[in-house]
């Protein structure tokens, strides 16, 4: 394991659950809701409930994933860090598996982007994108959440539609929006979003999230979230 930065928490350095832009972001998207437990759904090796208790040590996470290498990887991580919650081996499709209804005041997803498609050879690389559906995270999403409870995930900007659909075919309403480009002048790869579930209708749309100044070193904002001042 490593330090993310220094006097932050440690992480495996396992190939195989990799520290991500996407999860990163997405933990600090998600750091400024108030919750008591959290529910990480397809959590791999656990970067976001890593980060997520660091800035709120207090609360519970509970993880899931599909596959057992990342649920022991996770657990490990949990332990490491002395995360309190539960590390479960459990198919997101399968919801009603996943624990008490309506137990959980922050649900965050990290999916597969690609749901449809030829699947991969490769067992594990097949798993990890096991083509889990907008309708499906969400309808899970809104199973484990209590009511203002809130939903944070990261996706594709070409699947908004998909996903703002399915939120609210599963009451959790659109609330916070925010597009991730590499620079200023880049179109958007990568979209946060927030819902909640019962909410009324109103979405905020943040400021563009722009990673990389234009002689390609990291904006302030991307140093501020990487902890780059202290990185060890």
């Amino acid at each position: 394991m490593k330090q993310l930065w220094s006097g932050g928490p440690v992480y495996t350095d396992d190939p195989a659950f990799k520290i991500t832009t996407d999860s990163v972001l997405l933990a600090d998207f998600a750091g400024g809701v108030d919750f008591t437990r959290s529910m990480d759904m397809g959590c791999g090796g656990g970067l976001l409930s890593v980060l997520l208790h660091h800035a709120r040590p207090e609360a519970v996470f509970d993880s899931v994933d599909l596959r057992q290498a990342a649920v022991d990887v996770c657990r490990d991580n949990c332990r490491a860090n002395h995360i309190r919650g539960q590390v479960s081996c459990v198919d997101l499709r399968q919801h009603r598996s996943l624990g008490q209804p309506g137990a959980y005041d922050l649900v965050v997803c990290n999916p597969p982007y690609y749901y449809s498609g030829k699947p991969s050879p490769d067992g594990d690389r097949a798993a990890a994108r096991s083509g889990l559906s907008p309708a499906q995270f969400s309808g899970a999403a809104s199973y484990l959440l209590r009511k203002g409870g809130t939903f944070c995930l990261v996706h594709k900007p070409e699947y908004l539609t998909d996903i703002f659909a399915a939120m609210r075919l599963a009451d959790i309403e659109p609330k916070r929006l925010q597009m991730v480009a590499h620079k200023i002048e880049s179109a958007p790869s990568l979209v946060l979003i927030a819902g909640r579930r019962g909410g009324r209708p109103g979405l905020a749309a943040l400021p563009t999230m722009v990673l990389c100044n234009a002689d390609g070193t990291p904006t302030k904002e991307i140093r501020r979230i990487y902890h780059m001042q202290t990185k060890a």
